[in-house]
């Protein structure tokens, strides 16, 4: 699953009543300056900012080209375990 990280001020352009008939609760960074959330869903919301990249051969798929960062796998692990996603205090 690819997920994307973007300002969350782009997301307060999404009134609440669209995220919550898509049952979305976006997670956000530690200090709240950026977003992530699945691709799937980031292409419901701002389907005008995806673009397909040009292919020479018309017969070969486009990839959709994100204007923000696109994680999955390890990569995603690395970056949801770091300091700007995660929290280091202790739960009482």
């Amino acid at each position: 699953m690819k997920y994307i990280t973007f300002p969350s001020e782009n997301l307060n352009e999404i009134p609440q009543e669209v995220l919550d008939e898509l049952h979305l609760v976006p997670r956000k960074s530690i200090d709240g300056t950026k977003v992530i959330m699945k691709v799937d869903n980031y292409e419901k919301l701002f389907p005008s900012a995806v673009s397909l990249s040009l292919q020479e051969d018309e017969e070969t798929p486009q990839e959709p080209f994100y204007p923000y960062p696109v994680y999955e796998g390890k990569e995603l692990e690395d970056l949801l375990s770091s300091s700007e996603w995660t929290s280091n205090d202790s739960i009482l």
